[in-house]
């Protein structure tokens, strides 16, 4: 299956943090927050994680883990394409906990 990672440039930021953003051991972007992207990858079904890093002036690194379920169980079977939105909490100053997550036939 097809997953496709996207993140929409936040806007305004006063600082432009490194972020990093990995699937298991694949890195999937590495580069500025303000930035965003959008990545596609093939994946097997199963659950996965994407873990972000987004790091401080000081080289410590918020982390978020944000689980994906993406096999039957997860109302995924036979399910060509998968698209992840990653979303941005300026509360918590780090990413939401959950993907937005659709299918794409």
């Amino acid at each position: 299956m097809n997953l496709r990672v996207r993140f929409e440039a936040p806007g305004f930021f006063l600082n432009d943090p490194r972020l990093v953003v990995t699937l298991a051991d694949r890195k999937l972007y590495d580069g500025r927050l303000k930035d965003g992207f959008d990545v596609s990858v093939e994946i097997p079904p199963g659950k996965h994680a994407i873990e972000t890093r987004i790091y401080g002036p000081l080289g410590s690194a918020s982390v978020q883990r944000i689980e994906l379920a993406l096999d039957e169980t997860g109302g995924y079977r036979d399910v060509p394409s998968v698209e992840a939105e990653l979303a941005y909490s300026r509360i918590a100053g780090n990413f939401k906990p959950r993907a937005s997550v659709s299918v794409r036939r």
